[in-house]
């Protein structure tokens, strides 16, 4: 092997030892990677007393523990009713929305059987049981906006009304199964 060959195979190992190393790489090559995560169904950051929100939505402070949740919930099965009507149009949409992010985990027939709320500890609420149905539409309004124990919130991902044509969906289709 020649001098020259040598320095061509040397010469060739440093191109490919640059071309993999991150020396070579942009600075912003890895953003995708460096970003802040934000887990699905994450709580708001906590605001402090007497703040407005920018976008007038509810500001939630979350209990600060079970009794607080309890309480809460009960509270607002007494100061919260349904502003839809049961129509067959709020039925379908409440379906539509169940379907999406309920079904997952309560399943198709409310039961708690769907394919994701199997993997649980825990089996998601079995919507059909009077525990429910008997519940005011306020305070599975507020189960469903501020989340349970093992329920995570849904406050920012179903928008208000729709949260009331699922109960509607689920007190009188579900419920009379």
């Amino acid at each position: 092997m020649t001098l020259r060959n040598v320095v061509y195979l040397a010469l060739a190992a440093i191109a490919a030892w640059l071309a993999w190393s991150p020396v070579t790489a942009t600075p912003w090559s890895r953003d995708m990677r460096d970003q802040p995560a934000v887990k699905a169904q994450e709580g708001a950051v906590t605001m402090p007393d007497g703040a407005v929100p920018a976008d007038g939505a509810d500001v939630f402070n979350p209990p600060a523990d079970i009794n607080e949740v309890v309480y809460a919930r009960l509270q607002a099965g007494r100061d919260l009713s349904n502003p839809v009507q049961v129509t067959p149009e709020s039925l379908n949409r409440g379906k539509a929305v169940y379907d999406v992010h309920c079904g997952l985990c309560h399943g198709a027939d409310g039961t708690g059987d769907g394919a994701v709320g199997q993997k649980f500890v825990v089996s998601p609420m079995n919507l059909t049981l009077d525990y429910v149905q008997l519940q005011p539409d306020g305070q599975i309004y507020y189960t469903i906006t501020h989340g349970s124990i093992a329920m995570p919130n849904y406050r920012n991902a179903i928008p208000a009304e729709d949260r009331w044509h699922i109960i509607n969906f689920v007190k009188e289709v579900l419920g009379k199964k």
